[in-house]
């Protein structure tokens, strides 16, 4: 997300004319939790980028309606399952995630009558000025 966003950056005040690239890059791109993209999450495919078309790559040259109306139905019968699959590996990924930042974290358990040292603003729920009475 930030390499698009300095993209749009970068064109100053002609970012009109670069926004429905980035778009269709965030679309198109694999995210790292899922492992799809969100276009085929979506739909239940893969989207034909403009520069496959322009460059004739063996997928634009090789389509066979009759046989992509087959195909079509197939992936549409299975995006259930691929949904699933994501979802599985996205909590896997938050799971993973979550152990990394956790590693860090001392686990401290307290008694109770045990002293604890505490900020004084997070006993208050208003904001107090600086003369005020605490």
């Amino acid at each position: 997300m930030n390499g698009l966003k300095k993209r749009l950056m970068k064109t100053k005040g002609f970012w009109m004319e670069e926004l429905p690239t980035v778009l269709r890059s965030y679309c198109t791109t694999a995210r790292s939790g899922t492992g799809e993209t969100p276009f085929s999450l979506t739909y239940g495919t893969e989207a034909v980028l403009p520069l496959e078309i322009l460059s004739e790559s063996l997928r634009v040259t090789s389509f066979d309606e009759c046989l992509n109306e087959v195909e079509r139905r197939q992936d549409l019968d299975m995006l259930d399952e691929k949904c699933q699959v994501a979802r599985l590996r996205q909590a896997a990924y938050k799971a993973r995630t979550k152990n990394f930042y956790n590693k860090r974290v001392w686990v401290k358990n307290f008694k109770v009558g045990e002293w604890v040292l505490r900020k004084n603003e997070a006993s208050h729920s208003d904001p107090l000025g600086k003369l005020s009475v605490t």
